[in-house]
């Protein structure tokens, strides 16, 4: 049986420039990237994306250096089946130093 993920926004809580902009990727583990984003502490950017899946789903979320095209890891989450019917659920993407929100449900 195949589910969804529906993405409902990202939050900059903590960015990595605090006084400038992050450059984002959002991509699933295996590579494919559904957007970019550029955020400032505070931001949030409506995603408002369908992903299937079966089991479960990572989502990665990178930082890109603007000067050189090279991409750091900022985290990862797993979107899983068993959170089918729970509603709206929040899970956080923490590393080098940054702390952003990604709100999504499993239909």
């Amino acid at each position: 049986m195949s589910l969804f993920a529906k993405l409902s926004e990202l939050r900059a809580v903590r960015t990595q420039d605090s006084e400038g902009t992050d450059e984002l990727s959002i991509s699933r583990a295996d590579g494919f990237q559904f957007k970019a984003v550029s955020m400032c502490q505070g931001d949030v950017v409506d995603l408002d994306r369908l992903l299937p899946f079966d089991g479960q789903l990572e989502i990665v979320l990178r930082e890109v250096d603007v000067r050189t095209d090279e991409m750091e890891d900022v985290g990862s989450i797993v979107i899983r089946s068993e959170e089918l019917g729970r509603g709206e659920l929040t899970q956080q993407f923490s590393g080098a130093g940054v702390l952003y929100d990604l709100t999504y449900k499993v239909i």
